[in-house]
């Protein structure tokens, strides 16, 4: 299971704006609250218009290019480190058919279903990076339970086999993904491995370092901490 704190960043003149917080206050007049059903228009119109893929393309882009060059120094064990849910799979058709709503026991079946299309930017990315002989690790949110499932979905829409899977353990009760994710690329790190890039749909993926270079994918639709 993945927990969702925060649904709904919002699309304002074609910028992503973060989600209000608790520690933030309080809107004093409904007129500063954007209206969710224009939300949730833009959100929809952005992903159909292709403005979302062009998107996410130019970051791949971006990611292989200075993957190349970094290989051109001949690194000891390059490798990547990719996020699953929204940048390498995508959670879209699941948010749509909930209204950008999220429950546990449906997005779960969705997993077990092997439900999740790839990413196609992130997808070619994976398969230009293993044919130079880059590694390519996995560190998702997803629990421990679900790690077949999650692989079989991967290796089904096209992902090399992963050289490592690394699955959030149930005992995590952290209320942020951060430390997870960074133990993660830093046990990578201590097998000898360059981590040239770590991408992820959410900044949470990013942080805590142990990375050459951050690359992160746009995601209006919620936010992870």
């Amino acid at each position: 299971m993945v927990m969702r704190v925060f649904l709904f960043s919002v699309l304002l003149a074609g910028a992503v704006v973060a989600p209000l917080v608790a520690r933030e206050p309080a809107p004093v007049s409904a007129s500063t609250i954007p209206n969710l059903d224009s939300v949730k228009a833009e959100i929809r119109a952005y992903y159909a218009s292709g403005n979302w893929e062009r998107e996410a393309s130019g970051v791949t882009t971006s990611a292989q290019a200075f993957v190349d060059a970094q290989l051109r120094g001949h690194p000891v064990k390059p490798a990547i480190v990719l996020d699953i849910d929204d940048t390498a799979l995508s959670d879209y058709g699941y948010e749509v058919s909930h209204d950008f709503g999220y429950d546990s026991r449906s997005y779960d079946a969705d997993i077990d279903a092997e439900a999740f299309p790839a990413i196609a930017p992130t997808l070619a990315l994976a398969r230009h990076v293993k044919s130079e002989g880059v590694a390519v690790f996995f560190i998702t949110g997803r629990r421990t339970p679900e790690r077949a499932v999650t692989l079989a979905n991967l290796l089904k829409v096209g992902y090399p086999k992963p050289d490592g899977l690394f699955m959030r353990p149930t005992s995590d009760h952290s209320s942020s993904i951060i430390p997870f994710k960074s133990r993660m690329r830093a046990y990578i790190q201590s097998e000898g491995y360059t981590v040239l890039l770590s991408m992820g749909d959410q900044w949470s993926d990013l942080r805590g370092g142990h990375a050459e270079r951050d690359f992160k994918l746009p995601n209006p639709m919620y936010l992870i901490p």
